[in-house]
């Protein structure tokens, strides 16, 4: 269950092109105008971050981590995005620029200059153009009318599906070369009975072939496989929310006492891993979830107006950004200034050295972790969309949004909450000449 908001689904086509799909990095910080790194806004079309590294690397004869850059950009979109390059490199900038822009379609749009070498994550976030086509007016309507309610309350911030590849199975290559080199890190194991766990199983039973591949991109499918994890818990943590926002806590106590759902579980390690969170596993173990503290979890539960519910023990982190804190109890107050965008929960994607949550939230959070030979981190639960404009003509059947997210955040997923329907990763036929 990905979508929390409940509207009847919204049609409409989209389709990744640079006409229709235009992302404008947001800086962090202002750049300070002296210093040794040139820092260079360029705009380009067809191709990925890396691939502009990779002809940047070429052009100006430096190695690629002398190039600095703040955020991965799609390749079938037009983006504009900052990158920086080490000031004594940077002779012949202009001549090189426009060899690059009538050979690869990549053009320079300012130039400064800047103390430090960019980083990733120094961005604050991006802002969006995006052209929905096959809208009639009855779905225009539609549209603007969630917009508004998605635009107040925010969505939950799923990785999208670029993250796992054009088929979508990025993270079934992650995880069989993760257990090719497995490692045992000091910290929570799952148990037998954890989503991680009954995954591994299903995976056991039809194991993919593990191409010999590089480091670099072992490591990107590692982290294909962390973000399906995280998708996953984020997905119960949905599924949570859209009980209570749908039960009464009477029907609630009767699905803690399996009248609701009184079938056995299934053999989830027989199914599909689609059907994970769909299954009576999924049921089941929420159920549990809410019978560990019954009477604080419920109270606590129904208290909340929000529609996303937060659990004690969420580690939580400042709005847009700041510092995690552990919401040790939830009133009120904490409820609001959550609503008000003051803070959001944050879910963990497995690793080294990982934070965990406590009390409830940890229940939860200790179903999904697995014992990755990566970095962890905690990303955001829930995110905003800012500054939405839309403007809808009729003439085309054509829906036009402008709106930006934060740093992390994917423009698809926010798609997804409003059309509620899964996308897939279609490209333009344009893109295939």
């Amino acid at each position: 269950m990905r979508f929390i908001y409940n509207h009847t689904p919204i049609e409409f086509y989209f389709a990744h092109s640079p006409r229709d799909f235009v992302v404008q990095e947001i800086p962090l910080y202002k750049f300070s105008g002296s210093g040794e790194h040139q820092i260079l806004q360029i705009r380009k079309k067809h191709l990925t971050t890396f691939d502009l590294i990779k002809l940047l690397s070429k052009h100006f004869n430096i190695h690629p981590k002398d190039i600095g850059y703040a955020g991965l950009k799609d390749k079938s979109a037009t983006t504009t995005q900052f990158i920086s390059l080490p000031k004594k490199s940077t002779h012949s900038l202009e001549s090189r620029f426009d060899t690059l822009e009538r050979e690869h379609n990549i053009k320079l749009l300012s130039v400064t200059l800047h103390n430090n070498k960019l980083r990733l994550g120094h961005l604050k976030g991006n802002r969006f153009f995006i052209r929905l086509k096959k809208v009639g007016q009855a779905q225009a309507s539609k549209l603007e009318s969630v917009l508004g309610i998605v635009g107040k309350n925010g969505f939950p911030n799923f990785f999208g599906f670029q993250r796992f590849g054009i088929y979508g199975d990025n993270y079934k290559l992650g995880w069989a070369h993760h257990n090719a080199t497995k490692a045992v890190h000091k910290h929570s194991v799952p148990n037998d009975t954890s989503y991680a766990a009954l995954f591994s199983t299903y995976m056991n039973q039809n194991k993919p072939k593990i191409p010999k591949i590089q480091r670099t991109m072992r490591d990107f499918l590692i982290a294909s496989y962390q973000s399906f994890l995280f998708n996953a818990w984020l997905e119960a943590r949905v599924h949570l929310s859209v009980w209570v926002n749908t039960f009464s806590p009477a029907e609630m106590k009767e699905i803690l006492a399996h009248k609701l759902y009184h079938n056995s579980p299934k053999q989830t390690q027989q199914q599909p891993w689609q059907d994970f969170l769909d299954s009576e596993y999924s049921q089941n173990f929420i159920s549990t979830l809410l019978a560990h503290n019954i009477k604080e979890n419920l109270t606590s539960l129904y208290g909340q107006t929000q529609i996303f519910k937060l659990l004690s023990g969420d580690l939580c982190c400042h709005y847009p950004y700041g510092k995690l804190f552990m919401l040790e109890s939830i009133n009120a107050y904490e409820s609001e200034r959550f609503a008000q965008r003051g803070f959001a929960p944050t879910g963990l994607l497995s690793g080294k050295h990982q934070k965990l949550s406590m009390g409830s939230a940890l229940a939860l959070e200790c179903a999904f972790l697995e014992n990755l030979n990566a970095s962890s981190a905690r990303r955001y639960a829930w995110v905003w969309a800012d500054d939405i404009q839309s403007v809808y003509k009729p003439q085309d059947a054509h829906f036009e949004l402008n709106f930006s997210l934060p740093k992390g955040a994917y423009a698809t997923t926010f798609l997804e909450q409003l059309a509620r329907k899964k996308l897939h990763y279609t490209i333009a036929k344009e893109e295939l000449v």
